[in-house]
């Protein structure tokens, strides 16, 4: 919005003409929303804590894993954290961006639709449960399905009518030259699209919410791979960068950093009461957001294939999650692991809650960091 007021009413040598550049533009939007997410948080924790939203943490699926929750003081912690971070992100984003560019628009629509399946899934929990048992898990999984399927078909069709079909096309890390082009296979295509898109979508989402169940774990590392898609949307959305590292050009990608920036300054304001001692927890409105927000900026900066890096702990996360299923099923009823996911192997251990989270956070930046390096070895 603001750059339309500044496009609008400032004169060619103010200096508010900074204001078109991108980066000034997402600098600010980080800003805006980390210091909108403190004024937030406080109230509306108050507020949770007056209504009685609170977590139940002794309701796990796992009797040793509540017993430790329990010691730990996790009890009654208000939830719901995710409704005033998607807040700030929204309000910093419609400041900041291009609100004209659909690929903000459509992150904007992404965002506020799990945010909202979350908070049904949380509110139920509170106010029908008290467990945790919400939504059924059809009816997550459906209402999820139906919203990545919308935004897989408007990113094809974005793609389609503004000559952009670099959006619907896979690229492969490292490999320059070499991608995938469902355009080219006709009617196939744009199936063969949606479900990739929407299975990178829903597999952050499941991996975010997974990975939520230390103090400042799954906001941490949502951090770390917000900061580096960020970077990447930046990069495939400037010309110049995007041709010097080899990446394909996606006009508009460069707005959506501006999104990512504001996640970035909303996470950050999140990890002000959401740091160990915790005081709210993100809960499914914020976790089932925040993983469909970083696989849609790998998407817009088509680093999907390179997502196991950049977002290293959610995929580690949510695949020792996954192996320990599978191991059950095909076994016969016998475990991989003690417990999975993995945060809850070391808690279990004894292992102080601060220094798993930390060390998480350590592995997290250092593979980001090799995803990064990816796009540079193009």
């Amino acid at each position: 919005m603001i750059l339309w007021l500044v496009q609008w009413l400032a004169p060619p040598d103010s200096p508010l003409r900074a204001l078109e550049y991108i980066t000034v533009r997402a600098l600010l939007a980080g800003a805006s929303a980390f210091l909108l997410a403190l004024l937030l948080g406080r109230r509306i924790i108050a507020r949770l804590h007056t209504a009685g939203v609170a977590e139940n943490a002794g309701a796990s699926d796992s009797a040793e894993v509540g017993r430790v929750a329990l010691a730990a003081g996790k009890h009654r912690t208000p939830t719901m954290g995710g409704v005033f971070w998607v807040s700030a992100i929204l309000c910093s984003t419609l400041v900041y961006a291009n609100p004209g560019e659909l690929l903000v628009l459509l992150g904007a629509v992404l965002v506020v639709g799990m945010g909202a399946i979350g908070f049904m899934d949380d509110w139920i929990k509170w106010k029908h449960e008290h467990g945790r048992n919400g939504l059924s898990r059809s009816a997550k999984l459906l209402a999820s399905l139906a919203l990545t399927t919308y935004v897989a078909v408007s990113l094809w069709l974005i793609g389609e009518r503004t000559g952009r079909p670099e959006m619907c096309r896979i690229y492969l890390p490292v490999l320059k030259d070499l991608y995938a082009s469902p355009e080219l296979l006709g009617a196939f295509g744009l199936p063969l699209f949606a479900v990739f898109t929407s299975f990178v979508i829903l597999a952050t989402c499941h991996a975010a919410n997974v990975t939520d169940g230390l103090d400042g774990l799954a906001a941490g590392s949502g951090l770390i791979a917000f900061l580096a898609l960020t970077v990447a949307a930046y990069a495939v959305g400037h010309f110049v960068l995007a041709d010097y590292l080899s990446l394909p050009f996606i006009p508009g990608a460069g707005e959506v950093a501006v999104l990512g920036a504001a996640a970035v300054g909303a996470t950050l304001g999140f990890l002000w009461f959401n740091c160990h001692p915790a005081q709210i927890f993100l809960g499914d409105a914020g976790s089932l957001p925040l993983g469909a927000l970083v696989g849609y900026l790998a998407i817009v900066s088509k680093q999907e294939l390179a997502l196991p890096l950049l977002a290293g702990v959610f995929v580690l996360e949510v695949g020792t999650s996954l192996l320990q299923i599978l191991y059950f099923k095909l076994s016969g009823g016998r475990r991989l692991f003690r417990i999975a996911p993995l945060h809850h192997l070391y808690q279990l251990r004894g292992l102080p809650e601060q220094k798993i989270v930390a060390r998480f956070w350590i592995g997290g930046a250092v593979s980001a960091a090799l995803g990064l390096l990816l796009i540079k070895v193009r």
